[in-house]
């Protein structure tokens, strides 16, 4: 099954981002469970848990196409007291949201380190995804890969490997995979995406791969930028994308457009379905 979808508001009812995903024939989505730039928001109210469970079963969601993502402020990497408290209480707090609204994923970005080497924001951000693990069985972590500004770690598959490696937890932690950020980061997602997706799984492991963020690029390649923009549309263009639809290791697993026309949600969504059936 091609789970695909774009990354849809909760405005106004955190339901009605499944009638907006399903508006745009998606098949998949993602959302914030919470206000993605404030520490704290209100608690769900069981009215709002219930109602999005009962639309995702009448809309035909599984759980296993939707990819919701944390909030901006979260940094498990700082060396900061005050940023890493807050972050860990922010991370469990999202990860019983995804538990209560009957979810099983949460992307994060590893974050940044601030200060010191590299590695110590490694390992710091390692022990935090550990720590929001900790008593949170039936819940996973994906962690995002970056295009790597400044001291944003991740941008690189030795630093994926690198946090798994020291995280306890190693059952309840995978990645998500942004092509915009891969190529930010140096991987010549136009022209390798299948030698890129190769490597990650060689090293890695295909159950390491919990969903992707398919976006294309307005920034070029080695840049160390994020900037996302419309498949087709930009400098990685659509034949990856179509490659990456293509393959049989890539189903089952969210694939969200965060591309910024949502106009052409439906057209992207389209195109990505039509290539998997015809070549399924």
């Amino acid at each position: 099954m091609l789970f695909i979808g774009p990354h849809v508001s909760t405005e106004s009812h955190l339901a009605l981002s499944v009638d907006r995903a399903k508006s745009y024939g998606a098949t998949g989505f993602a959302i914030f469970t919470k206000n993605q730039r404030q520490w704290k928001s209100p608690k769900l109210k069981e009215e709002e848990i219930e109602y999005f469970k009962t639309r995702m079963k009448e809309e035909g969601f599984d759980k296993k196409s939707i990819l919701p993502h944390s909030g901006y402020l979260i940094n498990p990497a700082s060396p900061e007291s005050e940023i890493k408290e807050k972050s860990l209480s922010l991370l469990k707090d999202e990860l019983d949201r995804c538990l209560l609204l009957g979810l099983d994923i949460l992307n994060i970005h590893p974050g940044a380190y601030k200060e010191g080497d590299r590695i110590d924001g490694i390992k710091r951000s390692a022990k935090m995804l550990d720590d929001a693990l900790e008593e949170r069985e039936g819940v996973r972590i994906a962690v995002e890969n970056t295009a790597g500004a400044g001291t944003i770690i991740g941008n690189t598959f030795d630093e994926l490997e690198a946090i798994l490696e020291n995280a306890k937890h190693k059952d309840q932690i995978g990645f998500t995979l942004d092509t915009a950020h891969l190529y930010g980061a140096g991987y010549d997602v136009k022209d390798d995406i299948d030698g890129i997706l190769d490597d990650f799984f060689r090293r890695l492991g295909k159950d390491k791969l919990y969903g992707m963020h398919l976006n294309d690029s307005k920034v070029p390649l080695s840049s160390k930028k994020d900037r996302h923009d419309s498949i087709g549309a930009g400098l990685i263009g659509l034949d990856p994308f179509l490659q990456i639809v293509r393959r049989n290791d890539i189903e089952n697993i969210p694939l969200i457009l965060e591309t910024p026309d949502e106009n052409r949600w439906a057209y992207e969504i389209r195109t990505l379905q039509d290539e998997y059936r015809r070549t399924h």
